[in-house]
């Protein structure tokens, strides 16, 4: 099929194209409805061969690949854009009429037109160029809303610090945003356990009541009974080591 860039020109590229049909089923490349094309020019796009294509009726997609499959029902894989080099497409039309179509009349639209535009050489590079720098209205508008988001969530991070904030008792104020959330310093825990053994020693006073009284001297009695039974076995064993044995 003879492939032109502009209606104008008198000259242009070859294409070989098949019918893509195999034993093995693809829902990718469905049987009777997938042309296969080789010698795809490196500049033309998946655009501008739906619209070369066309002529013949309704195309459902188009597919390049840098090379061909290795078996008619493999998969299609779908190569990088910017990749410049020639391509292997494989065009599915809606209907199986399209495809007969096509390879009857061998016909097809230019790849370049004026409703369907295909940019090469310098239009290209320059239309690139100007896209890489971007507006200055809609750059300024997506860093106002940036600075927007992140203000709010400073402000939602100090919010949910303070109520986090341990008092000096060291407690901290339950809310809905902090609930089930129990975090404490080792200084806030010491310090508590300070403070509770300070109030425990406070608050117990020794030989205060008449029954402490009593038991403490009661106890005193049994301590001085222990010690002293103590130190008579203690001479026992002195006495015993001293004494003279002649045999």
């Amino acid at each position: 099929i003879h492939l032109k860039y502009e209606e104008s020109d008198s000259h242009g590229h070859q294409l070989f194209v098949k019918e893509n049909a195999s034993k093995a089923t693809c829902k990718q490349k469905p049987t009777g409805r997938t042309l296969y094309v080789l010698n795809v020019p490196p500049y033309a796009t998946e655009e501008a061969l739906r619209h070369a294509f066309s002529t013949a009726g309704a195309i459902e997609r188009v597919v390049l690949q840098e090379k061909p499959s290795n078996q008619e029902s493999s998969p299609i894989e779908v190569m990088a854009k910017n990749r410049f080099c020639f391509k292997v497409a494989y065009v599915v039309f809606a209907k199986p009429e399209s495809l007969k179509k096509i390879l009857r009349t061998k016909k097809i639209n230019p790849l370049h037109s004026e409703e369907k535009p295909l940019l090469t050489g310098m239009d290209k590079w320059t239309k690139a160029y100007h896209e890489r720098i971007p507006d200055p209205a809609t750059l300024q508008q997506e860093i106002d809303q940036y600075m927007e988001s992140y203000d709010k969530k400073v402000e939602e991070q100090k919010a949910m610090e303070s109520s986090n904030a341990v008092d000096e008792d060291g407690w901290v104020t339950v809310s809905k945003s902090n609930s089930g959330v129990f975090s404490q310093k080792q200084g806030v825990v010491k310090k508590l356990e300070k403070k509770l053994d300070d109030d425990r020693t406070t608050k117990e006073l020794k030989n205060f009541y008449t029954f402490q009284i009593r038991e403490s001297k009661k106890n005193d009695i049994i301590s001085l009974r222990k010690k002293y039974d103590r130190d008579l076995q203690k001479m026992d064993q002195i006495k015993k080591a001293k004494r003279f044995k002649p045999y």
